[in-house]
């Protein structure tokens, strides 16, 4: 063979011989329109992945019930969700908590219009109110259990997506809405001004990013320790605060129990 014949041939191997990081899908809860989440989230999956020596892909769903659906099949090596998921999909395919957000801890609110009539709770009593879906656990289970409690009726319209919440609610085509503070904060400042918080819920744990059992827990840990580092420098924390975090904590699956001890499918029963 030639000398040219070789250096092709010794090319050839090391290229094919060279390592490939793993690609790892990361699902993201439809809390918004999936490009803006895109924008949002691509940044920091880039750097958390360059620091666990892994490529991570953002991925959602178009509704909150399809990601439910998609998590329940095992979809998503990693993923973003609420409280309520975790609890259903913890237990089966077995997605186990990684990290959540720091010093955040997840509420539900209802917001009003600042102009509105709606001045207090007992106000609502007999009006229409916007929610996500019927499975959003801050946003919808926890805004109408506690109107429940209290013993206000309302009628709820489920219109998919926080974004429309807002939207529907900032309009007037609804009295109010259910939603969370982070939605709030991350909306476009000419749509939240427009807005008052009317109600806020008790306090719960925050969204878990949760590994898939199919992820090796080595790796698990590194991604762990890539997310809770980015609060350390200034490229992360600038990536932190695009999608309006503190920073990160490490999260595990007892952190989740008393979402466990809510008793969630009596709830979700009584608002559907």
């Amino acid at each position: 063979m030639s000398p040219s014949g070789m250096s092709v041939l010794l090319l050839l191997f090391c290229l094919t011989s060279m390592p490939h990081a793993e690609v790892l899908s990361v699902g993201i809860t439809p809390l918004k329109a999936a490009s803006k989440l895109a924008g949002e989230w691509t940044p920091l999956l880039d750097e958390v992945g360059r620091r666990a020596g892994v490529t991570l892909r953002f991925r959602t769903a178009p509704s909150i019930p399809a990601f439910g659906e998609r998590l329940a099949r095992g979809e998503y090596d990693i993923a973003y969700m609420n409280p309520y998921h975790y609890q259903l999909y913890s237990a089966r395919p077995g997605y186990r908590a990684l990290a959540r957000e720091r010093d955040r801890p997840l509420e539900g609110v209802l917001i009003v219009r600042k102009d509105g009539r709606i001045k207090n709770l007992r106000d609502l009593d007999g009006s229409t109110l916007s929610f996500p879906t019927p499975l959003a656990f801050a946003a919808s289970i926890l805004t109408q259990a506690e109107l429940q409690q209290q013993g206000i009726r309302i009628k709820a319209r489920y219109v998919q997506s926080h974004d429309s919440v807002l939207k529907g609610v900032a309009a007037g085509s609804f009295d109010a809405g259910g939603t969370i503070l982070k939605v709030l904060r991350t909306a476009d400042p000419r749509l939240a001004g427009n807005l008052r918080v009317l109600h806020k819920t008790a306090l719960y744990q925050p969204h878990p990013f949760s590994v898939h059992p199919r992820i090796a827990t080595e790796l698990g840990d590194k991604l762990r320790q890539a997310f809770i580092s980015l609060e350390r420098d200034e490229t992360g924390r600038k990536l932190l605060a695009d999608v309006a975090f503190n920073g990160m904590e490490a999260a595990n699956d007892r952190d989740y129990d008393d979402v466990r001890r809510l008793n969630l499918e009596k709830l979700i029963e009584a608002v559907r």
